[in-house]
């Protein structure tokens, strides 16, 4: 099935660098978001080791092994990447970054992540959160300690609680569906859905062009402030 797809990132319009990187492989069914965590030493290069850990897994990668698997282990890899480059060299400052990976594979699709860059699908002009966010919130809801009206402006909704490079140890989670034709795939970093619901990002995913409603979803972004950086990746499957 042919693949059309749109990706972009920008510091945003408060931000002096762009901690955010992203990985764009048609070819071969991959894309990457990695989004450094700007409030700590070395996010640009937390999330940079990111990509480039994925691209070495790739290489070496035997024809077989399941495309789900290698990123699974790039994502392990670089996380002890990132946590021995902290001791090493940054005297234990805890610096890291979430990432969120989609691979389409056959008939299938996985969406690999870690932390609150998050992977959307939407089909039937219906947008549906893939991934849940590795975060405090996510935690006090699942134990009752506030409500979802809390939580939307509650002070630790930002914070993760997994993330690459943090710990030596890194969980990474998996979420697996069927392509079906017309799919629409959307990885972002929160410096998207901090601005816009998911109500605003439907609507813009609504339109036929896919870097149309690409640009559209970024031009929303910085038009509010983009306090954070930005990063969008827009993946439509075809007949």
């Amino acid at each position: 099935m042919q693949l059309i797809s749109f990706a972009q990132s920008h510091r945003g319009v408060i931000r002096s660098k762009n901690e955010d990187a992203l990985l764009a492989l048609p070819e071969q069914g991959i894309w990457v978001v990695a989004d450094g965590m700007g409030a700590h030493s070395g996010g640009d290069y937390a999330s940079a080791q990111v990509i480039e850990v994925v691209k070495q897994q790739l290489l070496k990668r035997t024809r077989n092994a399941p495309l789900y698997l290698t990123l699974i282990s790039a994502f392990e890899d670089a996380n002890k990447q990132v946590f021995d480059y902290s001791q090493l060299h940054m005297q234990g400052k805890t610096m890291g970054s979430t990432a969120v990976a989609l691979v389409l594979d056959g008939p299938d699709f996985y969406f690999i992540w870690v932390g609150d860059s998050r992977g959307y699908l939407f089909r039937n002009n219906q947008l549906e959160q893939q991934t849940r966010d590795h975060s405090r919130i996510n935690l006090l809801l699942d134990t009752g300690v506030i409500t979802s009206a809390q939580a939307a402006s509650h002070p630790l909704r930002h914070e993760v609680v997994r993330a690459i490079g943090v710990k030596r140890q890194v969980q990474v989670e998996v979420m697996h569906g069927k392509r079906h034709a017309q799919d629409i795939f959307l990885l972002c970093s929160d410096g998207l859905t901090q601005k816009l619901s998911d109500f605003e990002i439907e609507v813009s995913l609504s339109a036929t062009n896919i870097h149309s409603a690409g640009k559209v979803l970024m031009h929303s972004v910085l038009s509010r402030g983009a306090g954070d950086n930005v990063t969008c990746i827009l993946v439509k499957q075809g007949e």
